[in-house]
């Protein structure tokens, strides 16, 4: 039965999802077991409808639920085993993307459709400024600043970090779990290192983030690749025949396909990698940015195995140039990865991480998380829209956070000539081939588009330009 309490700040749709959720896992609501639906269950509770439909969605993106046209809810058939591990512990963006480059001929750029970089009006200025003051007066009183920093950078930071992944993230760890990096590359970085000198193999997404590949490719590492489907990452027969140290996955917002890798999908990765001794690493790059519904839980947040190695960034809040990410580490393994860097120092700015950690529990975080939610939401609206009056035939991927989409064509089209008119009307398009292993696994008729760097304003005028460039694509058939 679920109760509501109107005495805690907790809001109902949460309290909802919170109660059913726990019923789930504990086994009280069994896989296939219809509930109530939502009308029924407005009227048993005497709230409105919207409500309960909020806390259904949610249940329903992670994977607790699933919804059968003109039949109702019902419990998803998720693995036993997982069930008892959580009753016995209930405690960049991406890098200039290829495309066709511009011959002089073209018109300047106006328009830069990537994810790479912001418009200047979003980076805090006042609020940093504030922050880091602070952080300058702090500073004159601490010893550390004539000294070189510990390897995991600060305690303070440290323990604002641990206290926002589990209120965001549901990710419980402790300070002494998180090490402070300048980003994704040194984190990758540190992480090769932490395997050795021997040729690690590592299992990643097919498509992918292609500087995460970059940098696995300089550590020498052996890269395997899995499709994805609507549920993300595919662990099959293939995969078992062969060991990997780490996989690198993008569970909740996969790049840069975008779908959410569903809960059972999730069990069998954290289970695979129990019976395989393998490490996962987790890049949750845009997990602040939920448009729709609150952020999804990370993957680490029901890591009862210990395997998942979890990677998080300020850049996509705070600005790409910020440079400062973390790792969080299995409890099992942060001694020993102390030790491969006994000899280490950090190389993050100790002014930045302590006027960081101040922005973190002044509440200026989340109110900058709401900001960009905002802004970014009614960018991606408005293309959505401007889209929509387009006579050339064209979908859009199913989008609830980030700061991009892409666009599919029909296939006769050729993409290259869609990005080459784009071009002649000063708009910049991306090729998606480059998230791809191999060329042939790359759909033909996909385009790349980033809204981060192109104010709301100017939405209307840089579809119109689109509309323009490819009205008569038809005929490069």
């Amino acid at each position: 039965m679920i109760t509501l309490r109107s005495d805690i700040k907790s809001p109902f749709y949460e309290q909802i999802y919170e109660q059913i959720k726990s019923d789930i896992l504990h086994g009280y609501l069994k896989p296939g077991e219809k509930i109530m639906g939502t009308r029924s269950l407005a009227n048993l509770l005497k709230i409105s409808r919207n409500t309960v439909d909020r806390a259904y969605q949610q249940l329903s993106v992670e994977g607790y639920i699933i919804s059968k046209q003109s039949a109702g809810f019902f419990i998803a058939d998720l693995p036993f085993d997982f069930f008892e591990s959580a009753n016995k512990d209930e405690r960049d963006n991406t890098n200039k993307i290829k495309s066709i480059a511009p011959p002089k001929k073209y018109p300047k750029i106006k328009y830069d459709l990537t994810n790479n970089s912001y418009t200047n009006n979003l980076f805090p200025t006042k609020i940093w400024k504030k922050h880091y003051l602070n952080a300058l007066d702090t500073i004159a009183l601490k010893e550390e600043i004539t000294s070189l920093q510990s390897f995991q950078g600060d305690y303070s930071l440290r323990n604002e970090i641990s206290r926002y992944v589990e209120r965001i993230r549901g990710v419980k760890c402790s300070p002494e779990q998180i090490f402070i990096t300048s980003g994704l590359q040194q984190s990758i970085d540190l992480l090769c290192i932490y395997k050795g000198h021997t040729k690690a193999n590592v299992l990643m997404e097919n498509p992918t983030y292609p500087k995460a590949k970059e940098i696995f490719q300089k550590n020498n590492c052996d890269i395997s690749y899995g499709e994805v489907d609507k549920d993300g990452l595919l662990i099959d027969e293939t995969h078992h025949k062969k060991h990997f140290d780490f996989i690198y996955t993008t569970p909740s917002h996969q790049f840069p396909l975008g779908m959410c890798m569903s809960l059972e999908r999730r069990y069998e990765l954290l289970k695979y990698a129990k019976e395989n001794n393998t490490f996962i690493i987790e890049d949750d790059y845009d997990s602040e940015l939920r448009y729709y519904q609150k952020p999804i839980p990370a993957l680490k947040a029901i890591d009862y195995y210990e395997k998942v190695i979890y990677l998080g960034t300020f850049s996509k809040i705070l600005a790409p140039s910020f440079r400062m990410g973390y790792i969080v580490l299995p409890q099992n393994i942060t001694e020993d990865f102390l030790g491969k860097f006994e000899n280490y120092n950090s190389t993050v700015n100790l002014i930045n991480q302590i006027a960081l950690a101040d922005l973190l529990s002044s509440g200026d975080y989340d109110r900058l998380v709401r900001k960009m939610n905002y802004v970014f939401k009614k960018r991606f609206e408005a293309f959505k829209d401007g889209f929509s009056s387009f006579s050339l035939p064209l979908s859009i991927t199913p989008n609830v956070s980030g700061q991009y989409f892409l666009i599919e064509f029909p296939e006769e089209i050729d993409k290259d000539i869609l990005i080459e008119k784009a071009l002649e009307q000063g708009v910049r398009v991306y090729d998606s081939m480059l998230f791809w292993h191999e060329k042939y696994s790359c759909p033909s008729n996909s385009i790349f588009l980033g809204f981060s760097k192109i104010p709301i304003e100017d939405i209307s005028d840089c579809i119109s330009r689109l509309k323009e460039a490819w009205k008569n694509i038809f005929i490069h058939k």
